[in-house]
Protein backbone atom coordinates (compact mmCIF):
# COMPACT_ATOMS: atom_id res chain seq x y z
CA UNK A 1 0.00 0.00 0.00
CA UNK A 2 1.28 3.66 -0.58
CA UNK A 3 0.84 6.92 1.14
CA UNK A 4 -0.20 9.62 -0.31
CA UNK A 5 -0.56 13.73 0.64
CA UNK A 6 -2.10 15.53 -1.36
CA UNK A 7 -3.03 19.50 -1.28
CA UNK A 8 -5.99 20.75 -2.42
CA UNK A 9 -6.67 24.25 -3.51
CA UNK A 10 -10.03 25.14 -3.74
CA UNK A 11 -11.73 27.77 -6.10
CA UNK A 12 -13.17 30.90 -4.98
CA UNK A 13 -16.64 29.68 -6.01
CA UNK A 14 -16.33 26.55 -4.44
CA UNK A 15 -15.27 27.87 -0.81
CA UNK A 16 -18.60 30.07 -0.67
CA UNK A 17 -20.50 27.42 -2.17
CA UNK A 18 -18.57 25.06 1.13
CA UNK A 19 -19.78 28.07 3.25
CA UNK A 20 -23.43 28.54 2.14
CA UNK A 21 -24.15 24.74 2.00
CA UNK A 22 -22.37 23.42 5.09
CA UNK A 23 -21.16 20.63 2.72
CA UNK A 24 -18.97 18.25 4.89
CA UNK A 25 -16.31 17.75 2.39
CA UNK A 26 -14.26 15.23 4.38
CA UNK A 27 -17.28 12.65 3.64
CA UNK A 28 -17.62 13.34 0.26
CA UNK A 29 -13.81 12.96 -0.41
CA UNK A 30 -13.89 10.28 1.88
CA UNK A 31 -16.43 8.48 -0.24
CA UNK A 32 -14.60 9.40 -3.42
CA UNK A 33 -11.48 7.80 -2.10
CA UNK A 34 -13.04 4.50 -1.15
CA UNK A 35 -14.98 4.31 -4.30
CA UNK A 36 -11.55 4.48 -6.20
CA UNK A 37 -10.57 1.79 -4.03
CA UNK A 38 -8.12 3.79 -1.34
CA UNK A 39 -8.61 4.49 2.39
CA UNK A 40 -8.76 8.07 3.88
CA UNK A 41 -6.03 8.28 6.48
CA UNK A 42 -6.78 12.00 7.56
CA UNK A 43 -8.49 15.50 6.45
CA UNK A 44 -7.33 18.90 7.22
CA UNK A 45 -7.98 21.93 6.81
CA UNK A 46 -4.56 24.33 6.63
CA UNK A 47 -5.08 28.00 7.79
CA UNK A 48 -2.33 30.67 6.03
CA UNK A 49 -1.54 28.63 3.33
CA UNK A 50 -1.77 28.27 -0.15
CA UNK A 51 -3.54 25.04 -0.35
CA UNK A 52 -6.56 24.73 2.06
CA UNK A 53 -6.53 20.98 2.63
CA UNK A 54 -4.28 18.12 2.86
CA UNK A 55 -6.00 14.52 2.85
CA UNK A 56 -3.76 11.54 3.49
CA UNK A 57 -4.45 8.43 1.46
CA UNK A 58 -3.49 5.30 1.05
CA UNK A 59 -3.96 2.72 -2.03
CA UNK A 60 -2.68 0.25 -3.96
CA UNK A 61 -1.35 1.20 -6.89
CA UNK A 62 -0.62 4.89 -8.50
CA UNK A 63 -3.39 3.99 -10.95
CA UNK A 64 -6.42 4.17 -8.71
CA UNK A 65 -5.12 7.17 -6.99
CA UNK A 66 -4.27 9.41 -9.93
CA UNK A 67 -8.54 8.14 -10.98
CA UNK A 68 -9.60 9.91 -7.87
CA UNK A 69 -7.73 12.88 -8.24
CA UNK A 70 -8.68 13.27 -11.69
CA UNK A 71 -12.43 12.60 -10.32
CA UNK A 72 -11.90 15.56 -7.87
CA UNK A 73 -10.29 17.75 -10.45
CA UNK A 74 -12.61 17.83 -12.81
CA UNK A 75 -15.40 18.87 -11.29
CA UNK A 76 -14.81 22.53 -10.91
CA UNK A 77 -13.79 22.94 -7.59
CA UNK A 78 -10.25 22.51 -7.50
CA UNK A 79 -8.34 25.00 -8.14
CA UNK A 80 -4.77 23.12 -8.02
CA UNK A 81 -3.72 19.89 -6.27
CA UNK A 82 -0.32 18.67 -5.24
CA UNK A 83 0.98 14.65 -4.54
CA UNK A 84 3.81 13.73 -2.63
CA UNK A 85 4.21 10.08 -2.13
CA UNK A 86 5.02 8.82 1.55
CA UNK A 87 7.37 6.28 3.24
CA UNK A 88 7.01 4.59 6.52
CA UNK A 89 10.58 4.34 8.40
CA UNK A 90 9.76 -0.20 6.84
CA UNK A 91 9.63 1.73 3.90
CA UNK A 92 13.13 3.01 4.13
CA UNK A 93 14.37 -0.11 5.64
CA UNK A 94 13.56 -2.11 2.88
CA UNK A 95 14.66 0.43 0.69
CA UNK A 96 18.50 0.25 2.67
CA UNK A 97 18.46 -3.22 2.35
CA UNK A 98 17.88 -3.24 -1.54
CA UNK A 99 20.61 -0.84 -1.64
CA UNK A 100 23.00 -3.09 0.50
CA UNK A 101 21.72 -6.09 -1.72
CA UNK A 102 22.78 -4.32 -4.65
CA UNK A 103 25.53 -1.89 -3.58
CA UNK A 104 28.18 -1.65 -6.38
CA UNK A 105 26.16 -2.81 -9.51
CA UNK A 106 26.12 0.50 -10.58
CA UNK A 107 28.64 2.35 -12.40
CA UNK A 108 28.76 5.79 -13.15
CA UNK A 109 29.75 7.41 -16.71
CA UNK A 110 33.20 7.39 -17.34
CA UNK A 111 34.85 10.84 -15.71
CA UNK A 112 32.05 11.40 -13.80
Amino acid sequence: MALYMTKIKYTGDAIKDIAESGSNREEVVGALIEKCGGKLINFYGMIGQEHHIILITEFDNLSNYMGMVLSGAVGGAVADWKTIQLYTADDMMSATETYRANKGSYSPPPNS
